[in-house]
């Protein structure tokens, strides 16, 4: 890698949510140190405040909107200008630039022709991208594409003749927590994580607490949080009147600190890429039962704690299930699938695919530049 030169990663949002978090696990990571990142951001938030705290340099840029009709008729020169300018008063000289995720590309583009054509790094991370994304987001512009999980990486075959790599999220050692007390009763207070898009499956968890009242009237009185705002669709479901106490908790910060507030977390989306909530509340210490999307179908996770996606019938299985049984199935279940997923999905994992796609894409940006040379010394003779 160049030494005076960056790797330069490329994150709008500084929210705490998947894409943020695994940027934010790859700098803690040893392994990235000597590849020397920065972080360009749009605005300030959870991921400013931690990258500060690592030592990452850090630059912040206003990000245009690269679908807005004045963008789309002026371009992005001026994004490319202004943020090339607040880079290099920054420090920061970036060799190679990584766009954190589709919507970055356009972004990333530009800034890489305000320095002569850089390489540019694409990682792909979202379910629900579909082939019109792909395009209007300029991937396929992109020198190199890693993609998170082999359904998104299958489809991406239709759309593109590049060869993407598999990207894999990773978990820090730190994030490894002993099990939370085991609750001699079923408990009736309990997470549901993930946010109010679609995707992830909240109206699916309603509709399948509606079942649960309807059948069982001696069923408990649910206290539901929700990790993310109150949904907008389906309004007539998210109104209807039902014994259980649903709280949105809007974005959250500590997930960790407020997992270990619970003994028992839902994740019921409909789609992943990969799925960091339900890992993290594993390995937060927390019994966990999730729909078999992402990186859960990899884990040996007993089958009494996993539902198929848009199944609210089979949520209202297990949970009534879990609440005969209860306290039958223990935490050494927990403790075994904690051990998985750290021999599985380690940080230092991700950042080496990352490093090796970045190398790849030195030694071909290397030959280019020796076939050019050579090119034009033929023609000199």
């Amino acid at each position: 890698m160049p030494k005076d030169r960056h790797v330069l990663f490329i994150q709008k949002r500084s929210a705490r949510a998947g894409a943020q978090t695994s940027l934010a696990r790859m700098m803690a990571s040893s392994l990235m140190k000597d590849l020397r990142p920065a972080v360009l951001l749009g605005t300030e938030g959870w991921l400013h405040d931690h990258l500060q705290e690592l030592g990452i340099p850090i630059a912040k840029s206003y990000f245009h909107r690269p679908r807005r009709l004045q963008v789309r008729l002026t371009g992005l020169g001026s994004f490319g200008k202004a943020t090339s300018r607040i880079l290099r008063e920054a420090g920061i000289r970036p060799w190679v630039i990584v766009a954190n995720d589709h919507t970055e590309c356009p972004l990333a583009l530009e800034l890489s022709r305000c320095y002569g054509g850089i390489p540019v790094l694409a990682i792909l991370r979202t379910p629900g991208m579909t082939r019109r994304d792909f395009e209007k987001f300029q991937c396929d512009e992109c020198d190199h594409l890693l993609v998170e999980g082999e359904e998104l990486k299958s489809r991406l075959s239709e759309w593109t003749k590049k060869k993407p790599g598999l990207f894999e999220e990773g978990f820090c050692d730190e994030e490894l927590h002993p099990p939370v007390p085991w609750c001699p009763e079923f408990p009736s207070r309990l997470l549901v994580t993930g946010s109010e898009k679609p995707r992830k499956g909240f109206t699916d968890f309603l509709r399948a607490v509606d079942l649960l009242e309807e059948r069982y009237p001696d069923f408990p009185t649910l206290h539901c949080d929700f990790t993310g705002l109150r949904p907008v669709d389906e309004e007539e479901l998210l109104s209807r009147p039902r014994r259980a106490k649903c709280h949105y908790l809007g974005r959250v910060n500590d997930y960790v600190g407020l997992v270990r507030n619970y003994s028992l977390v839902i994740h019921p989306s409909r789609a992943e890429t990969f799925g960091m909530a339900p890992l993290e509340a594993i390995l937060a210490g927390v019994a966990t039962m999730a729909s078999t999307t992402g990186a859960v179908e990899e884990l040996s996770m007993p089958a009494e704690w996993t539902f198929p996606p848009y199944a609210p019938e089979a949520i209202a299985d297990r949970l009534h299930a879990l609440w005969k049984a209860w306290p039958q199935q223990g935490a050494e279940d927990f403790l075994s699938l904690q051990g998985e997923i750290m021999r599985k999905f380690h940080i230092d994992r991700t950042v080496s695919i990352t490093r090796r796609a970045l190398m790849s894409m030195k030694d071909q940006r290397t030959a280019k530049r020796h076939g050019f040379m050579i090119s034009v010394l033929r023609r000199l003779r």
